[in-house]
């Protein structure tokens, strides 16, 4: 029996990319007729660029992504409010990257 995965962005599809790989059958269904660059920025954590790199598209990722060294929030004034750091920066073994989503 298939595994039915429910959405074709990029957790979907990437779901289904990864069950491909060890060899289980899945579907994704999908509302819309054709996939088109919308939305504005994805962030994509150290635990979602590990998985993305097992699929082999660390380096396609890294060439138009910003890795992402910290977070920062800051005040209407120009007050830093909070900030850490992250990826690699933060000692994680893969980076995050910051990449539009079109």
């Amino acid at each position: 029996m298939p595994v039915l995965i429910i959405g074709g962005g990029i957790a979907g599809l990437t779901a289904a990319l990864s069950l491909h790989q060890i060899g289980v059958d899945c579907r994704v269904f999908e509302s819309v007729d054709a996939i088109e660059p919308l939305g504005v920025g994805i962030n994509t954590l150290p635990h979602a660029v590990r998985e993305l790199s097992e699929l082999g598209l660390r380096d396609k990722l890294a060439a138009t992504a910003v890795a992402t060294a910290r977070l920062a929030y800051y005040s209407s004034h120009g007050q830093r409010i909070w900030a850490e750091p992250r990826g690699e920066a933060a000692g994680y073994h893969w980076p995050q990257f910051s990449i539009h989503r079109g």
